[in-house]
């Protein structure tokens, strides 16, 4: 029987899942903020605060993971070749904290009142500060997004992660999760004029979203069970071995299939006003539980390649050499 891997646990899917999260409710955020200004502000606030946060937990589970996170800390300092991935990512995670806590600061009225205090003219341009931050930060959170996958993408010695395609499907998964915990927030909470129409807008972008990494993660698959023997292995493990159940029915059923069905209801209208509220809660459950799988079973199914000679490998296809 195949052992997953498990040097990489579920701290790190964490970190992943987290740093996706926040990225993807950063940029849906820092857009609805600068398409419709201070309309919808309990909505943006949501997003930031949320971004923020969970960035921050997600580096801490990161840190955590390297055994001794003090000593961890440090090497951000030190991080400076910056043609490494190890360094951009280091010093995006940094950005993406400060800007987008500045932004969630920002946003929110007894903080802006606090920072009033402390210098007025900070306060009396806080409007023109959170659009600054917001085109600063939707690039600097989606460089997060991508360097998620990136941070995987890069070990040559694990087959099923290296390769382009898991950057674009952590990506994809990233803004999936991040849309659609803002939108069920929208949904419930959000009171201002509009608030329908900005439902609806979200919804759609859910479905594309959705559609996207349903494609993604299907290439990726075809890619890597035509791939090398050591990708196909890795694959297998994910599409009909120890994973399959959660890949097929945690991840594609309950993360991308549930939600779908959740955003075409509340497209179509036919909900009740009190389901109206609790379904978009249900899609977005589901969606951030097959977000965190998603990561969890890449992970897992991450085999090392093996380190064979040549007629080893001959031998193991089948290949006699002539006397």
């Amino acid at each position: 029987m195949t052992q997953l891997q498990t040097t990489w646990g579920w701290i790190v899917a964490f970190y992943l899942f987290l740093g996706g999260l926040g990225a993807g409710s950063f940029i849906t955020a820092a857009v609805i903020y600068l398409a419709t200004g201070d309309r919808y502000k309990s909505t943006v606030r949501f997003g930031a605060w949320v971004s923020a946060i969970c960035i921050a937990v997600g580096t801490l589970f990161l840190l955590l993971d390297v055994g001794q996170p003090f000593r961890a800390l440090v090497l951000f300092r030190s991080f400076v070749n910056m043609t490494s991935w190890m360094a951009i990512g280091a010093w995006l995670l940094i950005l993406a904290i400060v800007v987008n806590g500045l932004f969630a600061l920002f946003r929110t009225d007894w903080t802006l009142g606090y920072i009033g205090k402390i210098w007025m003219p900070l306060q009396e341009k806080a409007g023109t500060i959170r659009k600054i931050l917001a085109i600063v930060g939707i690039p600097v959170s989606l460089g997060v997004a991508i360097y998620t996958g990136v941070l995987l993408g890069v070990l040559p010695f694990r087959p099923l992660w290296n390769t382009w395609l898991l950057p674009a499907l952590f990506t994809a998964s990233a803004l999936d999760t991040g849309v659609g915990l803002v939108a069920a927030y929208a949904a419930v909470r959000e009171k201002a004029e509009g608030a329908k129409r900005l439902g609806k807008v979200l919804e759609a972008a859910i479905i594309t979203l959705i559609v996207v990494e349903g494609a993604v993660l299907g290439v990726f698959l075809s890619t890597m069970l035509n791939g090398s023997p050591d990708a196909a292995r890795s694959a297998e493990m994910l599409t009909t071995g120890a994973l399959w159940p959660a890949l097929w029915i945690v991840v594609v059923g309950l993360g991308l299939v549930v939600p779908l069905l959740v955003c075409i209801t509340q497209l179509t209208g036919l909900l009740k006003k009190k389901a109206a509220l609790v379904v978009p809660l249900v899609g977005a459950t589901s969606c951030l539980i097959g977000g965190w799988t998603l990561r969890f079973v890449i992970l897992s199914a991450g085999l090392p390649a093996m380190l064979t000679s040549p007629a080893m490998q001959q031998m193991l296809e089948g290949i006699k050499y002539l006397p």
